[in-house]
């Protein structure tokens, strides 16, 4: 009988061979574990269609899949995705093995410490109740701004809100109305 990450993995091997079918990309996949996570490696003949510009598509696939793996299950570990070595994560998983014990200093996909992107959230809501005026924040991935959207939902007198287009955007803390 598999283990519950020995399942968990075959789960999002299988589900990313569906996406690769849905998009027409040829590539072998498998999967491993890596610092806690599922690494998945993937060989293609044509891997630059699946990186995509600036490893946009890459990106785009390894945010869809985390996110269909955890609204299924709430437990799913985190998913990165590799290709023929290309990983925009490979140097920063190098330096969470060090701080892997340490859940306050983990980073992120952008490499930002977490309780980093928490205490910015809060720094900018103080300065929207402060100055009533609304706070833009960087262009961010979809994990920092659900850090930013996360920290800030239960204050009472603000609202956030990303906006722009693509997966980078901005987030905006105002005051409710």
């Amino acid at each position: 009988m598999l283990s519950k990450f020995e399942e968990q993995k075959e789960k999002a091997v299988k589900t990313l061979g569906m996406m690769f079918d849905y998009l027409g990309f040829e590539a072998s996949i498998r999967g491993e574990e890596k610092n806690e996570r599922i690494a998945i490696k993937i060989n293609s003949e044509e891997p630059g269609r699946i990186i995509g510009k600036s490893g946009q598509t890459l990106d785009n696939m390894q945010y869809l899949l985390n996110l269909i793996m955890y609204n299924n299950d709430k437990e799913f570990p985190r998913i990165m995705l590799d290709i023929d070595g290309y990983s925009r994560g490979r140097e920063r998983a190098k330096g969470e093995r060090r701080e892997r014990g340490s859940r306050d200093r983990r980073k992120n996909d952008s490499g930002i410490p977490e309780e980093a992107l928490k205490q910015q959230a809060l720094d900018a809501g103080k300065e929207v109740k402060r100055w009533g005026e609304s706070v833009t924040l960087p262009l961010m991935n979809p994990h920092d701004r659900r850090i930013i959207h996360m920290t800030l939902k239960n204050d009472a007198e603000l609202v956030t809100e990303s906006e722009g287009e693509g997966t980078m955007k901005k987030v905006v803390i105002s005051l409710k109305k």
